[in-house]
């Protein structure tokens, strides 16, 4: 006893406390003892010492609440935050499949828009995930309040699934794998179902959203009506018939006259000679060697200019390469094309960065240009002496060049040794170093597959070793094709003629679209009319070729490589004979026409595009019937083009929105199939939505054995798959959380419109 209880006798309400709490901490009470003693020796009144005041602000005592509203209207409010990310998931799905076009890039406070939307993604993805939370308590409430009940590990599934910790949890997982001794493993399967596709939302909603809601910049096409005013109705052919555009059958008649190939006269040269820009072509392999890959800018008319491109194979030492470029035809029309819209300020006025694709009207006609393949194989001595030389081909595998892979194109020993017999004396190693000659590849191995072209070259390497020189052999298969591309104009800069690169042949793309490429049929005519004299000032009578293969100089160590010389001549061939294939019907005297519907009636003008003088360029007049019917019969193509803008818009392509688009579907189709269930079945959960109300219903539940020693943890797994379920107690006048099957249904489930206290 203290030393106040010493001096003054304790009450009798404290005597009674002091009881109380030591009846309270015996494991071994007897509450019937107590009870009598509290009849003995308790007062009346209760003991202010055991009195416990209201905690302050706090009011003892809730109101009779309803736990399932059964009201309509009810489910339709409810149902209302679902709505707002239903609307507006819908509508940025909807504006991705118009492909709106928002604004040309370089707006003012483009950048702030940009940066909004990112956050308005983000908002958007939390109005989403707050959907799918309460798609997902709805669900867990229902089975609560149902005799199928929910597992103890799910009962928090609804406020967790957001949560990576929950997922490698054991609840989790013993949730998802609770079974029911009634209705076997299948019965919690739509719960389960349920949380596990909101857990895979939650994760890739965030980037879906901003896929669909932020703008992507692109090329987007504008109709030529909005850039270049309601009053465009020109149309513009080409000079050149269907059957001249890309000739299958390459003969020296695709030049015209050749005579004014004269080396001396140089603008006249460059213009109108098939090879009069090799001078560009051999400055470039001077600077560059056989560097590949190459990129020359050929000019045309000191108009517009144009890239010849080589590739190689570096994965291997094959001597393959594929070179190509634009028509010169092409460069000279389109540029005359861009000047004659530059005229007139007006036009493409409301358009930022401008970019023109041309087409043919006729969709059976593609743009295209020359691509050439070749393969070279260099022979060294020794192997120079023997008499079996082959054309390589293993690399020319468009079809139908690939079904030939393991046929053998011999090269004659005659047409050798007559090559042999007119080479140049080594002696005089600068201007007599070369025999070159072209071989009929396609009549000779006609029924082999071979192409249409093949190349030898007999020329001599300096070896340092011995002294001396050795003599090399090379042979070269020539393979021509008519490639498609794509050409790309910019009106605000027309100085340069884009395209779509059709060197693609390295990763296949050609060799499935056995329909896209045009076989070449190189007759050897048209391929000496090129090699015509290149005026070198050293030798006067050395030809176009010979003058391109002096540029090869040799390395000089003991062997000569053989990769170096097969990637040398392979490259110089192909510069040559794409250039040579760019200049057909490059005749600077027929160019695109224009015809215009004139505003006086006089009549359509029809006539060359960069003609100030605006005469006519053909034998049309109005007696002869529709322009439109006249000009395709004698001899006009008709191209259309098409307008694209650099900016901003929305755009239902690509992977990425695919898959977001497919996350998004997912989602509306969850959240619209819920709405459904809640409008249809009018109820709602008012009770046990949040975590603090769980924790207040288990409070005033009666305690379980089967969660006997839980109170510092749950470590086992089976104890979180008991089955736990809300029930009435007490007559129907409270509810209380149930665990364990209730097969007898002694607790029945809430009733709608029943308040509980």
């Amino acid at each position: 006893p203290s030393a106040r209880m010493a001096q003054t006798p304790p009450t009798h309400a404290e005597c009674m406390a002091c009881k109380f709490l030591l009846w309270k901490d015996d494991p071994h009470r007897d509450k019937q003892q107590f009870r009598s003693m509290d009849r003995l020796h308790l007062p009346k009144e209760r003991p202010a010492a055991l009195q416990r005041p209201d905690p302050i602000g706090v009011h003892v005592g809730e109101p009779r609440k309803v736990a399932v509203d059964g009201r309509r209207w009810q489910s339709l409010l409810y149902c209302l935050p679902h709505m707002i990310p239903i609307l507006v998931t819908m509508i940025i799905l909807c504006i991705n499949i118009a492909q709106v076009y928002w604004q040309d890039l370089d707006q003012p406070n483009q950048n702030r828009t940009l940066q909004a939307l990112q956050y308005a993604a983000k908002a958007h993805e939390m109005m989403i995930i707050a959907s799918l939370t309460a798609i997902v308590v709805y669900r867990i409430q229902h089975d609560l309040s149902c005799f199928n009940g929910v597992p103890l590990g799910l009962l928090t599934g609804g406020f967790m699934f957001t949560s990576p910790n929950f997922t490698f949890s054991r609840e989790f997982f013993a949730g998802v794998t609770a079974t029911s001794n009634s209705k076997g493993p299948l019965r919690f399967f739509p719960l389960r179902l349920l949380i596990l596709l909101c857990m895979a939302l939650n994760l890739v909603v965030g980037p879906s959203s901003a896929v669909v809601m932020i703008p992507r910049p692109d090329w987007w096409t504008v109709p030529m009506d909005v850039a270049l005013g309601t009053n465009y109705n020109e149309r513009v052919y080409f000079n050149h018939s269907k059957a001249e555009l890309w000739p299958a059958d390459i003969t020296k008649a695709i030049y015209g006259d050749t005579s004014q190939c004269n080396p001396n006269g140089t603008d006249d040269y460059y213009n109108n000679c098939p090879v009069g820009a090799m001078n560009i072509v051999l400055s470039w392999m001077e600077t560059h060697e056989f560097q590949t890959p190459s990129n020359i800018t050929i000019s045309e008319d000191s108009k517009m200019a144009r890239l010849l491109t080589s590739e190689d194979d570096p994965s291997s030492d094959s001597g393959w390469t594929v070179t190509s470029t634009a028509g010169s035809m092409f460069a000279r029309d389109f540029h005359s094309y861009l000047a004659w819209l530059a005229d007139d300020s007006s036009i493409l006025a409301n358009v930022k960065h401008p970019l023109l694709r041309p087409s043919f009207l006729d969709p059976e006609l593609r743009m295209r240009a020359p691509l050439v393949q070749i393969q070279c194989r260099a022979y060294l001595a020794p192997d120079f002496e023997r008499d079996r030389f082959e054309f390589p081909h293993d690399k020319l595998l468009t079809p139908p060049l690939d079904r030939y892979r393991s046929n053998e194109w011999i090269l004659p020993n005659a047409f050798v040794e007559d090559l042999r017999a007119n080479a140049f004396d080594p002696n005089t190693y600068i201007q007599k170093r070369y025999a070159f000659d072209w071989y009929d590849t396609a009549s000779n191995f006609s029924s082999q597959g071979a192409p249409s072209l093949g190349a030898v070259i007999i020329h001599h390497e300096r070896d340092r070793g011995r002294n001396g020189l050795v003599e090399v052999l090379t042979t070269c298969s020539i393979d021509g094709r008519w490639a498609p591309v794509e050409y790309v104009l910019d009106p605000r800069d027309f100085r340069t003629i884009r395209q779509d690169s059709p060197l693609d042949i390295l990763n296949g793309t050609y060799n499935t679209d056995t329909n896209g490429l045009i076989q070449m049929r190189m007759s050897l005519d048209w391929a000496k009319s090129m090699n015509v004299p290149a005026g070198a000032p050293h030798s006067p009578t050395m030809t176009v070729v010979e003058n391109l293969l002096t540029v090869w100089s040799g390395p000089n160590y003991t062997n000569p490589d053989q990769r170096s010389i097969d990637s040398f001549f392979s490259t110089a061939l192909g510069l040559y004979l794409t250039e040579g294939l760019a200049r057909a019907f490059s005749d600077p005297r027929k160019a695109t026409v224009l015809y215009r519907q004139s505003r006086d009636e006089q009549g359509p003008f029809v006539g060359k595009l960069d003609d100030p003088n605006r005469q006519s360029v053909c034998s049309y007049n109005q007696s002869q019937g529709p322009w439109e019917e006249w000009a395709p019969q004698n001899g006009y193509t008709e191209i259309k083009f098409t307008l694209q803008r650099n900016g901003y818009g929305y755009r239902s392509k690509g992977v990425p929105f695919k898959l977001a688009s497919t996350v998004l579907v997912l989602y509306l189709v969850l959240a619209l199939y819920h709405v459904i269930l809640m409008t249809m079945g009018s109820r709602v959960y008012r009770g046990y939505s949040s975590m603090g109300e769980l924790l207040a219903l288990a409070w005033n539940s009666a305690s379980a054995k089967e969660l006997k020693n839980t109170s510092a943890g749950i470590d086992r797994v089976r104890t979180w798959r008991y089955i736990v379920r809300v029930g009435e107690v007490a007559g129907g006048r409270r509810l209380q959380l149930r665990l364990g099957d209730d097969k007898e249904r002694t607790h029945p489930q809430p009733q709608p419109g029943v308040e509980y206290v």
